[in-house]
């Protein structure tokens, strides 16, 4: 069963609804690593997943690159941007992956504000290349 909707940039949003063998009840971080990045991709490696996580994966800027961003509440960003490089995926103790972030220099020029990976929202590379090749933006 699954649902989707179009948020804000046009991109597809997806409620997705499955059933899991018990096998996989519980990733592993490097089972997430594997399906999950919160990295800027190298241009020069693949340029066209690069123009995705530009276009689409990237929050704010806020914070104090920008303090009167939407998403700021009381001087804090309500999705708790910018992330924290992390050295690994690790799960907090009700099972919720705080994502590997390296600070690899890969950066994005937004609004005139330079963005590293600590502003990228988690995706899927396989996913996004396919819905971008389904819907034009």
């Amino acid at each position: 069963m699954h649902t989707i909707e179009f948020q804000k940039r046009g991109l597809p949003h997806v409620h997705l609804f499955l059933f899991l063998h018990l096998d996989n009840k519980y990733p592993s971080s490097t089972d997430i690593d594997e399906i999950i990045s919160v990295e800027i991709p190298s241009h020069e490696d693949d340029p066209e997943l690069y123009r995705l996580v530009e276009n689409h994966m990237i929050h704010g800027p806020c914070g104090i690159l920008q303090p009167n961003s939407p998403c700021m509440k009381e001087g804090k960003c309500s999705h708790f941007y910018p992330k924290q490089f992390q050295p690994q995926t690790l799960l907090d103790s009700n099972g919720y992956p705080d994502y590997h972030r390296r600070n690899n220099g890969h950066s994005i020029s937004k609004n005139g504000v330079i963005i590293d990976n600590r502003y990228v929202v988690p995706y899927n590379p396989k996913l996004l290349k396919k819905i971008s090749g389904t819907y034009k933006y």
